[in-house]
């Protein structure tokens, strides 16, 4: 490999490892401000989502400048398309930290379910751990890992399922709980799908290491 156009690529990767960990970041504060009620938690993740913008911004324009210089191809070309996408990956999921912390603060209004924050946190955590193992699956081209992020992502939906079911089931009985309960539901559903980007992070990472693309789980990520 051309030495510029090696250490173009590192910086490009290691921008999009930065990125992720803000979007880390935002989540692990999202999240916070629901199991602490600490809306100065929240009010961090929102304004941090600006910052995830323009590193977005950047890697696109970077990779689209390395490519036009160097004319990569092979794998160096399957690198910096999978860079394309996993910064629009991470991107989404910074906003669905962004949707959750917003909820919380919404939310903070109402009676606290400490049964309902901790199943929240418990799902959040595990949908944190999809994204950082996909990302770290990238960033080795770990394949094995990489096949094993789907099944992590697993447990996010099995959370996310019970979670709609008892909410479904509160606000059929009480009508007063009907506004909370549809709230919860959305927040439980912007943390299944923070996760599944994670998921798309892990199929990129196997397209770039072995040029095969796969589908880890038939996902409808938006």
């Amino acid at each position: 490999m051309d030495r510029d156009l090696e250490l173009q690529i590192q910086q490009l990767c290691e921008g999009l490892q930065a990125m992720g960990a803000r979007a880390d970041g935002m989540l692990t504060n999202a999240l916070r401000a629901f199991t602490d009620r600490d809306l100065s938690a929240a009010e961090s993740a929102i304004a941090a989502d600006a910052d995830v913008d323009r590193a977005n911004e950047q890697i696109q324009h970077g990779v689209l400048a390395v490519v036009a210089l160097h004319g990569p191809v092979g794998h160096d070309l399957r690198l910096l398309t999978g860079l394309i996408h996993i910064s629009l990956h991470v991107e989404r999921m910074a906003d669905y930290a962004v949707n959750t912390a917003r909820a919380a603060v919404a939310v903070s209004e109402f009676p606290w379910d400490l049964d309902l924050t901790e199943q929240i946190g418990e799902m959040g955590a595990e949908a944190a751990n999809v994204a950082r193992q996909a990302l770290r699956a990238f960033r080795d081209e770990d394949v094995t890992l990489a096949h094993q992020v789907a099944e992590l992502d697993d447990s996010v939906d099995r959370y996310d399922q019970g979670i709609f079911q008892r909410l479904v089931r509160l606000g059929a009985s009480d009508d007063a709980q009907l506004d909370w309960a549809s709230r919860m539901i959305r927040v439980s559903r912007h943390l299944e799908r923070y996760a599944d980007h994670g998921v798309d992070i892990a199929e990129q990472t196997i397209f770039v290491a072995t040029g095969e693309s796969v589908d880890l789980g038939g996902r409808d990520v938006d």
